[in-house]
């Protein structure tokens, strides 16, 4: 039992870069961003910027548990993206050892919280620089009520429009589901990535521009379990 509940807070933690819904359950879910300083660079010379994107899911007391199996978080095209500047930390050495990963390759950090088979974890996030300048390693750790020890690995890839990159989680299915019919649930994900930079002075993440309206798009589609449907949130961040 212990191990099935392991299993399940796992889940939550690997569908925390966001959280979804089917058609038979109601939630309320958001996400948030803000990026600093608020002034920009330019395409050559982006500004080095923080990045916080909150997502969050208030289920439905009324609702049946659920979970995502594929999230997606859209980043506007204002923001500038250099991993292969930085030092990197692969998903297994975070796992077993992140102490051990190379100074410099830890880019942020986080909390969340989630529910599984009526147990409510509080957890801890670590942000990593993965292999091959497209990879975020996310250590997620807990100790209340169950010892969780996991890494999420997020992809990023070109985007369109309003959007430059996006982050793609696929998680899977039986961290979706620990055991038939015990979906688990994602209440909070918030992560802060630092700004810093790498080789040349290339910050990770970089303000490169910013659009007339002053506001930068970000969004998040999820896809759910158990029944295949799909979801969507937006939001902006402020720039001058």
């Amino acid at each position: 039992m212990k191990k099935l509940a392991i299993a399940a807070t796992g889940a939550l933690a690997l569908a925390g870069i966001g959280v979804g819904v089917s058609s038979a359950v109601t939630p309320t879910t958001t996400i948030s961003a803000k990026v600093t300083p608020l002034a920009h660079g330019t395409k050559k010379k982006p500004k080095k910027a923080k990045l916080v994107v909150k997502l969050s899911t208030t289920p439905n007391p009324a609702d049946p548990a659920f979970a995502a199996d594929t999230t997606v978080v859209h980043l506007a095209k204002e923001l500038q993206f250099n991993g292969s500047a930085l030092k990197t930390c692969s998903s297994s050495q975070v796992l077993s050892d992140n102490s051990k990963c190379p100074k410099g390759s830890r880019v942020g950090q986080g909390i969340a919280s989630g529910s599984a088979l009526g147990l409510t974890e509080p957890l801890t996030v670590k942000a990593y620089n993965g292999p091959g300048g497209n990879k975020l390693e996310l250590l997620v750790d807990g100790s209340t009520p169950l010892a969780i020890h996991a890494v999420i690995e997020g992809i990023l890839s070109s985007d369109s429009a309003p959007y430059g990159k996006k982050l793609s989680v696929a998680i899977p299915p039986d961290l979706q589901q620990p055991a038939p019919g015990a979906y688990a649930t994602l209440t909070e994900f918030d992560t802060t990535i630092n700004a810093i930079s790498g080789k040349k002075k290339k910050p990770y993440v970089g303000v490169q521009g910013c659009p007339s309206s002053k506001k930068m798009a970000f969004a998040v589609d999820y896809h759910y379990q158990p029944d295949g449907t799909t979801g969507h949130a937006e939001t902006t961040a402020a720039c001058k």
